[in-house]
């Protein structure tokens, strides 16, 4: 085993399946209330950071693929959508902030899923 491997074992054990579920359920329930301004961005932060904490994985995860086949071809579209979307500063208004929530919840969802099939 390199250090490399040593690495990613050490950093696939900081994640914390249950926070960032937790945190996930606290966007979606958001949505649907008149969360204060504050909540709403501290919690598009919180899940900015589980998805930077998870990308690595997914990205490993795809670069195993056979480059060109449909399933590599999929999740490099999907993870180069979540950089992205991870990326961008809401709107002015809530309303923005609430799409933004909304999106990056999915996201990190999705990362989350895909994290916790390959732990089976």
């Amino acid at each position: 085993m390199n250090d490399h491997d040593i690495s990613s074992d050490v950093e696939r054990e900081t994640v914390d399946r249950n926070l960032i579920q937790q945190t996930i359920e606290r966007a979606q329930g958001l949505r649907r209330t008149a969360a204060d301004a504050d909540e709403l961005v501290r919690t598009v932060e919180a899940l900015r950071g589980h998805i930077a904490l998870l990308m690595p994985d997914a990205e490993e995860a795809t670069n195993r693929l056979w480059r060109g086949s449909i399933e590599w071809s999929r999740r490099t579209g999907r993870l180069s959508g979540v950089r992205f979307q991870a990326g961008q500063v809401p709107g002015p208004g809530r309303l923005s902030v609430h799409v933004q929530l909304g999106q990056l919840a999915r996201d990190c969802q999705w990362l989350l899923d895909d994290y916790k099939e390959r732990r089976k």
